[in-house]
């Protein structure tokens, strides 16, 4: 097949749109230690187009005016539901979305958590933050999940989702300050003595980290869990999975002590590369990675938070 070819015939009436979202995925992926080229067809454009969606999602509410933004994402509701004639991203999305299987209420979520993010934010404990992080983390791993042939009822994927917001909340505590957004709960900066208005006046202080050791910490309960469930992910992505993981770990727990810490995995240092290699070939072949052995239960203490959500390990208590 052609580069200039869309992969399914029912992406046709929106080809430009399609070919132009996988040319920005195949970019981006490899700062994240993906490799596109192991993504078989059709399901590159399918996670292309799901990249693409969530991307210009983030831009619309970061990089404008509120009420312009609440406009907008007003927009987005209203083409995703079907109450409105839909842009040609947002076609294409809704179309192949039918085909996939792809969950659309967890888009729902996606957008609630967006309008979280819209004016100041302040996060009053773990549930809070938890709720947030699957909104805008874990509903789109498991939109991810059809599309990359995840097994399973979907628990580990949102474990990892988690676990990778609350990193990524690490890494972006003096940005987000500066946009009047505090994602670290009140009730673990109160136990530092500290309030959400010291957050916003000096987030790189050392007496925060405490606080963003905490939250590097409750991520590592998380990205455990969602590394027990490996061997629910097909073995072409599996490794890569593992290692996202625990490089998005050692970029928060860098963030949350102080040190420099790059954006993207790509960019950390190379002794740390290393070392976050030399731990996936030791665990590589172990069986349980290999599908050979069964997970432990998953523990529904985990997903408390989030009882009865999408993914959510069922029985979760609340």
């Amino acid at each position: 097949m052609s580069r200039d070819e869309v992969t399914w015939g029912g992406y046709a009436p929106w080809a430009d749109t399609v070919l132009a979202c996988r040319r920005e995925f195949v970019a981006v992926a490899r700062s994240f230690w993906l490799i596109p080229e192991l993504i078989p067809l059709p399901a590159r454009d399918d996670i292309a187009l799901l990249y693409c969606v969530c991307r210009r999602l983030d831009d619309a509410i970061d990089e404008a005016p509120a009420a312009q933004a609440r406009a907008e994402l007003a927009r987005w509701r209203a083409e995703i539901a079907g109450r409105a004639a839909p842009r040609p991203l947002i076609a294409a999305f809704l179309v192949g979305a039918s085909r996939s299987g792809l969950p659309l209420a967890c888009m729902a979520h996606l957008l609630d958590g967006m309008e979280l993010d819209l004016g100041a934010v302040r996060i009053a404990d773990d549930d809070a933050l938890l709720r947030y992080a699957y909104r805008v983390s874990a509903a789109v791993g498991l939109m991810l999940a059809p599309l990359l042939g995840v097994r399973g009822t979907g628990e580990r994927v949102v474990d990892l989702g988690l676990a990778l917001q609350l990193s990524n909340i690490l890494l972006g505590v003096a940005g987000d300050a500066l946009r009047d957004r505090v994602y670290l709960p009140e009730s673990r900066l109160a136990a530092a003595g500290l309030t959400f208005d010291d957050a916003i006046a000096a987030p790189a202080a050392a007496r925060l980290r405490p606080v963003l050791c905490g939250i590097a910490s409750l991520a590592d309960h998380y990205y455990r869990s969602a590394a027990l469930g490996a061997a629910c992910v097909p073995l072409r992505y599996r490794h890569g999975v593992i290692l996202l993981g625990r490089a998005y770990a050692a970029l928060g727990w860098r963030a949350a002590r102080g040190e420099a810490a790059p954006g993207v995995p790509g960019q950390l240092p190379r002794r740390v590369k290393a070392v976050r290699l030399l731990e996936l070939f030791a665990t590589a072949w172990h069986p349980r990675t290999l599908g050979l052995v069964p997970p432990p239960p998953h523990d529904p203490a985990l997903h408390r938070a989030i009882a009865g959500w999408h993914g959510a390990h069922a029985g979760s208590p609340s």
